[in-house]
């Protein structure tokens, strides 16, 4: 297995450095154009969970992201080192025009990142949460 660490600061400009390491593995990966767009919004999303909520913007905090590599799959985790997390709500499915209205465009992450992976995993406490993400080869059993 091919492991690769990143450790950046609690600033999303450097959410775009992991999206583009995500969407090169995928790429070596071969996943579909399609597939590798999934990959990115997820990935996204899951920094920017880390960033805004896990380590709520304190730019001394880091996020450490680790894309594991094998045969079978690509394996992300994102970890921050904020006070953890009792659930996530995944149920937030649609968009409500009164929600958007009263500015409301957030809160869909977790449900849009568990739509776009094949599977994921939250372990949180109080030294921090990591959230793994995983996408299965093309023809892979999942």
């Amino acid at each position: 297995m091919n492991r690769i660490h990143l450790h950046i600061p609690s600033d999303l400009l450097f959410e775009r450095v992991v999206r583009a390491s995500a969407a090169e593995l995928g790429t070596t990966m071969g996943f579909s154009d399609e597939r590798i767009e999934d990959l990115k919004l997820a990935v996204s999303e899951a920094v920017t969970n880390a960033i805004e909520h896990g380590n709520s913007g304190k730019r001394t905090a880091s996020v450490e992201v680790i894309f594991s590599l094998d045969q079978d799959k690509l394996e992300i985790e994102i970890i921050d080192s904020g006070p953890g997390v009792q659930s996530f709500n995944t149920d937030r499915r649609v968009v409500e025009e009164d929600n958007l209205e009263a500015g409301m465009l957030r809160g869909f992450g977790m449900y849009l990142i568990s739509e776009l992976v094949d599977q994921y995993e939250v372990q949180s406490s109080s030294e921090g949460t990591c959230l793994k993400l995983r996408i299965f080869r093309p023809n892979k059993p999942s």
